[in-house]
């Protein structure tokens, strides 16, 4: 056994001289744990400031290390006389100042000639930048891992060579195929990429290996089970810290679901814009500003405009009368965000005026504001005109029986005023005083009855005003009275006290009233009580006409106001349809209820203001 005793400490101290200027971790033990020698580097890693460590252990010196370092440092020591060969160890070690250190430190035992413990050699280095280094890659790693996992697309990693090295859990859903399908195949490799497409994405990579960036694009790829399905494709280079190319990922988005609504939204708009080419309707797309998207042919074969319509505005081609109309259906659309429906007259290319009748339909975005109006109208000029005929000609219908019973009315005082013409001759001055009251009182009735009539013959210009529906009831009742007394029928009238006005045309109106009491008379045989009842609802007035005539069959109740569709022998059924439409002029609702051998009920609903709501009918 070789003595280490003070002889050797001049050597030694030599050898210090030498190792201290080692930038590593050095240090000499003897068997028994103490230290033999030490460079300087080794002391200021273990924090040793004493002077004397030489034949110390290290549980005597003073430095910074804690118990558990010097504990796992005595183990290895042993471990290695044990082995009796060199054993690794990594020590975390906290500086005088707080940071820590981590070296790693090999000990090498050493023996003489007969085998017996000589010295236990320690160097080491300090790994701290390589174990910080591993420790971010192993976190990137894990979070690399992290990501493949919790990505919903399909993500393929291949080297330069284009070989699969990887691919994350959203891949193998998408695809069909495992990691381990694509890495370790034993036959041939999967492919996703069909036939017709492989040279171009043989190019797409040969792009990215020259350095080119290829942006997302869409194309078709193949799953394990053969079906073809629409993907988006993005690619991208891996490259190491001095830029040299060492893979690439291929990221893939499953979109056949979406090709799918986009062929169907194609189609389905392709068959729209047939359906609208070939419309005789009018229709357009408008923007909020009243300007043209689109117009289908029609608008050239009813207007006469070519393809030059979409660059006016809709206000272009309205009739001025019609603007405020137009604007007010268009602020409701626009802030409400409701359909309407207008009626309105547009400039032909020759210069007459078309009227046209338009629904509007609002179209919203994704933010629920409204990015364009859709309408749909037709033509019903023609229409119109007809119903003014109808109306007209209706019109000359009822005055030609309200002729007759006019004629018998003013007859009977014009017999009394013959009569008492007569007498007055003979008659003394105070019984001629009541025969002049006589003969001006029927003078009077005369004169009112022909007031009424001509009031429903003069043609009146189509205005809109508050008309007083008491004095219009009374004027309408006077009218046909003498139509009713002829038939013994008696007209009871009711009315609410302090009635509102109603908003219409007094004219309209009257003929409404005429045509449904001379219905209610000529339904009655003889003698009967025809009831007339005007009471407030709400923002309208209601008048209710109850008679007790024949009754209208059930299967009849549905066709009342169709033309030419009449429950009398020798009638035209004009007569409700201009009702119906003069109530759907006016806003208002009007409802039928009948049973057969009991009556007939109408109820009508005339609204007190400019109203807002739409026409209803109940039959």
């Amino acid at each position: 056994m070789i003595s280490l005793d003070n002889e050797l400490l001049p050597p030694l101290g030599t050898f210090k001289r030498m190792i201290d200027v080692i930038p590593e971790f050095i240090c000499i033990k003897k068997p028994d744990g103490t230290w033999l020698e030490a460079n300087q580097f080794a002391l200021d890693m273990f924090g040793i400031q004493i002077e004397n460590y030489r034949g110390k252990s290290t549980e005597f010196l003073q430095s910074h290390l804690t118990a558990a370092t010097i504990h796992r440092c005595r183990l290895s020591d042993h471990e290695a006389w044990e082995k009796r060969a060199a054993v690794k160890t990594v020590e975390e070690i906290e500086t005088l100042h707080g940071s820590k250190i981590v070296l790693e430190l090999v000990k090498q035992p050493t023996f003489d000639r007969d085998g017996n413990p000589l010295i236990l050699i320690i160097t080491g280095r300090d790994i701290t930048p390589h174990k910080q280094k591993e420790e971010e890659l192993s976190v990137a790693l894990d979070l690399l891992e992290s990501v493949l996992k919790g990505a919903t697309d399909a993500i393929l990693i291949l080297n330069t060579r284009r070989e699969c090295i990887k691919v994350n859990e959203a891949f193998e859903k998408m695809f069909g195929w495992t990691e381990e399908e694509f890495i370790d195949f034993e036959d041939e490799p999967p492919v996703i990429t069909p036939n017709h497409l492989r040279e171009a994405s043989n190019k797409i990579m040969e792009q990215l290996q020259e350095g080119t960036s290829i942006p997302i694009y869409e194309t078709q790829r193949i799953k394990k089970n053969g079906d073809m399905i629409d993907v988006s494709v993005s690619f991208s280079t891996i490259s190491d810290m001095e830029g040299r190319l060492m893979g690439f990922v291929i990221i893939y988005r499953d979109i056949s679901s979406q090709k799918k609504v986009e062929r169907a939204l194609r189609e389905s708009e392709a068959k729209y814009r047939l359906i609208a080419e070939h419309s005789t309707d009018l229709i357009a797309v408008i923007e909020p500003d009243g300007k043209f998207q689109y117009a289908s042919p029609s608008y050239s074969h009813v207007l006469g405009y070519s393809s030059d319509i979409l660059d006016c505005s809709l206000v272009d081609l309205l009739h001025p009368d019609d603007t405020e109309d137009l604007i007010n259906c268009f602020t409701q659309v626009l802030v409400k965000k409701q359909p309407f429906q207008v009626e309105f007259c547009l400039k032909h290319v020759h210069g007459h005026w078309v009227t046209v009748e338009t629904n509007g339909v609002p179209i919203l975005n994704d933010h629920g504001r409204v990015e364009s109006i859709v309408t749909f109208g037709r033509d019903v000029t023609k229409a119109k005109k007809t119903e003014e005929l109808i109306r007209k000609s209706e019109k000359l219908s009822v005055l030609g029986e309200l002729a007759a019973g006019v004629a018998h009315e003013i007859r009977n005082p014009l017999t009394s005023l013959k009569g008492f013409t007569k007498l007055l001759h003979e008659a003394d001055g105070e019984i001629k005083g009541e025969y002049l009251r006589i003969m001006e009182s029927e003078l009077n009735r005369i004169n009112e009855i022909v007031g009424e009539l001509m009031l429903v013959a003069k043609p009146q210009a189509v205005s809109f005003e508050y008309a007083n529906l008491s004095e219009i009831i009374n004027s309408v009742v006077l009218l046909l009275e003498t139509q009713a007394i002829i038939k013994n029928i008696q007209i009871i009238v009711k009315m609410e006290k302090d009635l509102p006005p109603v908003y219409g045309v007094e004219n309209q109106i009257k003929q409404l009233f005429i045509n449904l009491l001379k219905n209610a008379i000529e339904s009655m045989e003889n003698e009967g009580i025809i009831t007339l009842e005007l009471e407030r609802k709400e923002l309208a007035v209601q008048m209710t006409i109850q008679d007790q005539g024949c009754g209208i069959p059930k299967d009849r109740l549905k066709t009342l106001g169709e033309p030419f569709y009449t429950t009398k022998d020798k009638g035209t059924g004009l007569g409700l349809m201009v009702c119906f439409k003069i109530m759907e002029e006016h806003s208002g609702e009007i409802e039928f209820s009948s049973e057969e051998g009991k009556g007939t009920r109408v109820e009508v609903l005339l609204p007190t203001h400019p109203p807002a709501r739409p026409f209803k009918t109940h039959r």
